[in-house]
């Protein structure tokens, strides 16, 4: 059985990226690409970039990487979604108003989930955990 779940994970995650460029390379280099293991390549319009930019305090903007991953969150009562790392966590919550969860987390629920979405919809990648 854990094989199956596994298996259909596996499934799930096709979008992640192979590569996660920082921000800041986005910015400064002009490529606003990065590639789906599926073969895709997803471009990121500048306004969501600078929407981004415009969150971050210096130091996030040396060590944010896109695309950011929102996973799911099983530690709660209810569902719920995630973002993890300190620096995405840190900003996702600044662009949201939300309060961190942890130090390196933030959870997000279905109208977070969606604002998000709304705002930086090239830059976030949904992810399926256990």
């Amino acid at each position: 059985m854990e094989g199956f779940v596994e298996s259909i994970m596996k499934d799930l995650n096709s979008n992640l990226a192979t590569s996660k460029p920082l921000l800041a390379e986005m910015i400064d280099g002009g490529d606003r690409t990065y590639k789906v293991r599926d073969g895709s390549t997803v471009t990121i319009p500048e306004d969501q970039l600078q929407r981004l930019w415009d969150a971050c305090e210096d130091s996030e903007r040396l060590r944010l990487r896109l695309p950011i991953y929102v996973s799911t969150d099983i530690s709660g009562e209810g569902s719920a979604w995630k973002v993890d790392g300190r620096a995405e966590a840190a900003v996702i919550a600044r662009m949201l108003g939300k309060r961190m969860y942890r130090e390196d987390s933030v959870r997000l629920y279905h109208p977070d989930l969606k604002r998000l979405r709304s705002l930086i919809p090239d830059c976030i990648m949904i992810t399926f955990t256990p």
